[in-house]
């Protein structure tokens, strides 16, 4: 207890901007979702509830069924934890996935709060939280994905690993890998980290190296484990992978598509698609937000840590690898970076002006999401 009204004292104000922030958020998305079925008159949504569109009705059945046909695209952990919580909530999948993607969303807040404030002021980190949640496909943060849970693994991660907690960051690592594949990519900015805080004086050649190897092993568990039960049930270790096509895209089941290939195909679409389609539409967002992520973090990597940089490079470039820039501006949220050079905008106008943009392509998204139409 003594701890806990210490931590409370010294992160109030942390934890209230958080939490009027994020009454806020879901204030806005819950008028959203009242008014779009008045808008959106045409619904595509065939889904058990609007927040569980798509991949999340897949979750949901995975955590009451086990896996279906095709369902090992997805991770185990997300379905793994809404059957534990079911147990609280009356055997209520979806409370329970609610309750774990809303929570996981807050501890997501909390850490890119301290891992932003290890490095810039007060008014930048805020700004940064801002963007997160108000940027055009923040909505996911509230359905039920992955997005929420696998971010709080992220921005904890990289905040261990600046404090040099390298075995705990191994371990949260693990959790990511068996949430989404790309969290085993925060293997690389780990080692680079201990490597940098360890170069200066590295007085045992041994117990550095051992490190090495139980790092990589420990946060390799989560995926490593997922093979493991995909060859036992399966005969088939990446057949995450080999199920892709299978959700549409034209994703590759295993070949490598490269971003040549990749932006030749997308000019393709959008010079042969009506442009008054939604399929244009969304392949537009796609190319667009993945063009300008990339270039950002290109042009202004020298003032970002290059951990950082190297996690969101592999987290945009690693699935594209399928051949589609599909769920794209989803997997984007990830890219924290990117928030962080936003706030840094020097003046408060422009921050306004943009965070105007973002809220209404927020609001629009959202709209069409819940009335079932495909966005990332």
């Amino acid at each position: 207890m003594p701890y806990m009204k210490k931590l409370l004292k010294g992160n109030r104000d942390l934890f209230l901007f958080i939490f009027i922030l994020f009454v806020i958020w879901k204030l806005v998305l819950y008028v959203v979702e009242y008014f779009s079925k008045y808008i959106i008159l045409n619904p595509q949504f065939t889904g058990l509830i609007p927040w569980a569109n798509f991949d999340g009705e897949h979750y949901l059945n995975i955590a009451k069924y086990g896996y279906g046909i095709y369902q090992q695209a997805f991770f185990p952990l997300f379905p793994l934890l809404i059957k534990f919580f079911s147990l609280f909530f009356m055997g209520n999948y979806i409370l329970s996935a609610l309750f774990i993607v809303h929570v996981s969303l807050l501890i997501s807040l909390i850490f890119l709060y301290k891992l932003a404030s290890m490095d810039f002021k007060t008014d930048t980190v805020k700004w940064t939280l801002i963007f997160l949640l108000f940027f055009p496909t923040a909505f996911f943060l509230g359905s039920i994905y992955t997005e929420s849970l696998f971010l709080a693994f992220v921005f904890s991660s990289f905040y261990f690993m600046r404090r040099q907690k390298f075995t705990l960051t191994s371990i949260l690592i693990g959790f990511a890998s068996a949430t989404r594949i790309i969290g085993i990519f925060l293997l690389i900015p780990l080692l680079l980290e201990f490597y940098l805080s360890r170069i200066k004086n590295v007085s045992n050649l041994k117990s550095y190296l051992l490190n090495f190897l139980s790092f990589t092993l420990i946060s390799s568990s989560g995926v490593l484990a997922y093979m493991i039960y995909l060859w036992v049930n399966y005969q088939d270790s990446f057949l995450f992978i080999h199920t892709q096509p299978a959700f549409g895209a034209e994703r590759s089941g295993g070949e490598i598509i490269l971003l040549p290939q990749l932006f030749f195909r997308y000019v393709k679409i959008l010079t042969t698609l009506n442009p008054l389609t939604h399929n244009y539409l969304i392949a537009l967002l796609e190319i667009i937000i993945f063009s300008a992520f990339l270039l950002l973090l290109m042009l202004f990597r020298k003032n970002i840590r290059f951990s950082y940089v190297l996690f969101s490079l592999f987290a945009i470039i690693v699935p594209t690898f399928s051949g589609t820039l599909s769920s794209m501006p989803r997997y984007t949220l990830v890219v924290f970076p990117i928030f962080i050079l936003l706030a840094r905008i020097k003046k408060t106008v422009y921050k306004l002006l943009l965070l105007t943009i973002l809220s209404i392509l927020l609001i629009i998204l959202t709209s069409f999401f819940l009335r079932g139409y495909f966005i990332a």
